[in-house]
């Protein structure tokens, strides 16, 4: 088999844990074409959250230089299509959905694709992404040789909203790794509790949530309590204040800067999950929840259909007497999870569909 040379956007692992991080670095580890080689490229160093990346063989971390590396757009943009021109590429994989402007005509590209935020929630997205994200996706979706969506819902919406030919595309599952629980301390106690798991902004739906936690905890003896671990994002004052006074009151805690060990202890120790999203592309914290065989209230979503089939139940996402009354049921009495398949949602999969789409689009 050739060998090809593989250019990254890897601008996610210069930061902590995220989502698309993690994508990028489970496909890398559990690539089977051992003979390839990828060069990573980001503006700035590899967090050490992914050094153990570097580690791997064929890998190697090309951090940009220059006036315009401090910020990773200005970078992204301007500076690596001319460093791509001169580093003998057979491909480049857009592992953030995004390709640079000005890809040297000849190098063939793979897009991962996840959502759209930027077309149906624009005002969710910080500034630059949101711009870079409306300026360049249609030029990515068009540039692209072969595009991997991450949920058959996230496919049929770009193939709708961007008119992407159905035969550029085809959907790529994400997976899920065990995770040995690290334990941490809990707000709560050794009271149970529901948790959710997302950084704090509108798309995720916790004022909703939250509101529909206030009715079930009124209405009963004793609640659980509720644990949101994720960041503090770009939530309405309205929110905060909101959350602020069920904190106060001992109910809703806040876990942030967590790493994925601690986070997997929450997932081991809650009663059950619940995810109000209002939209996502998959949905990783539903997936990583019914891994711990934790059962899970979600938004009625096509792509949590795709991940959670008939083992978890499905509330619609503004219905908040609905959510309500759903969060007092599954406490009382708590459905059992079937046992959880791990070879159904191994990244062996994923990485195996992106080295498949590298071969036949970048000539191997």
């Amino acid at each position: 088999m050739n060998r090809l040379v593989i250019g990254v956007d890897a601008r996610p692992l210069s930061s902590r844990v995220s989502g698309v991080a993690r994508v990028i670095s489970r496909i890398l580890m559990s690539y089977p074409r051992k003979q390839d080689r990828f060069i990573l490229y980001a503006a700035g160093p590899c967090h050490s959250d992914y050094e153990h990346i570097l580690r791997l063989p064929g890998v190697e971390w090309r951090q940009g230089q220059g006036a315009l590396a401090w910020k990773q757009g200005l970078w992204f943009n301007a500076v690596l299509p001319l460093v791509l021109r001169r580093d003998g590429l057979n491909g480049f994989w857009g592992s953030q959905q995004v390709l640079p402007p000005f890809l040297p005509a000849g190098l063939p590209s793979v897009l991962t694709f996840y959502d759209l935020v930027a077309v149906y929630f624009p005002g969710s997205m910080r500034t630059i992404a949101r711009v870079q994200q409306k300026v360049f996706l249609n030029y990515s979706v068009r540039r692209a040789n072969r595009i991997l969506c991450i949920s058959d819902q996230s496919r049929l919406d770009m193939i709708r909203e961007l008119g992407v030919p159905e035969e550029r595309t085809a959907t790529s599952l994400l997976g899920v790794d065990p995770v040995k629980p690290r334990r941490v301390t809990l707000p709560c106690g050794k009271r149970p509790f529901i948790l959710g798991v997302s950084t704090l902004e509108p798309r995720k739906n916790f004022g909703m949530l939250l509101d529909a936690y206030e009715l079930y905890a009124k209405s009963a003896r004793s609640p659980h309590h509720l644990i949101l671990a994720g960041r503090r994002g770009w939530e309405s004052p309205e929110f905060y204040a909101k959350l602020a006074r069920l904190e106060a009151a001992g109910l809703v805690h806040v876990m942030d800067s967590l790493d994925d060990e601690s986070i997997s202890f929450l997932y081991s120790q809650c009663s059950f999950f619940v995810m109000p999203s209002l939209y996502e592309g998959f949905g990783l914290p539903l997936l990583e929840a019914m891994s711990h065989d934790r059962f899970c209230l979600a938004s009625d979503l096509g792509c949590f259909h795709e991940i959670g089939g008939k083992a978890i139940r499905y509330l619609p996402a503004e219905d908040t007497n609905a959510w309500a009354h759903a969060l007092t049921q599954t406490a009382a009495k708590t459905p059992r999870m079937k046992k959880f398949s791990w070879k159904q949602w191994s990244w062996d999969r994923t990485a195996g569909i992106h080295a498949e789409a590298f071969a036949s689009s970048f000539g191997a």
